[in-house]
């Protein structure tokens, strides 16, 4: 990482406190964590943060959604 520049690990992490305990779509993290990397983010935010990151489905006609949520705690 640049001098100055969050990683891609911290600004995930930073989004994830910012909206606390709200549901964040895939989509959104996608354009945080970085469009092939978003599914690594998240799991460094588990592994070297230890948060506590729920994660639910929905099915729909145009396929399945995933959705995350931090809970505020951490593991």
């Amino acid at each position: 990482a640049k001098e100055g520049r969050m990683s891609a690990t911290a600004r995930t992490a930073a989004y994830f406190k910012k909206y606390r305990r709200r549901w964040i779509s895939a989509l959104k993290l996608l354009n945080v964590g970085g469009a092939l990397a978003w599914r690594t983010e998240v799991s460094r935010c588990r592994q070297q943060f230890g948060m506590v990151i729920e994660q639910r489905t929905e099915r729909t006609k145009a396929g399945v959604r995933s959705w995350y949520r931090y809970t505020g705690k951490t593991a």
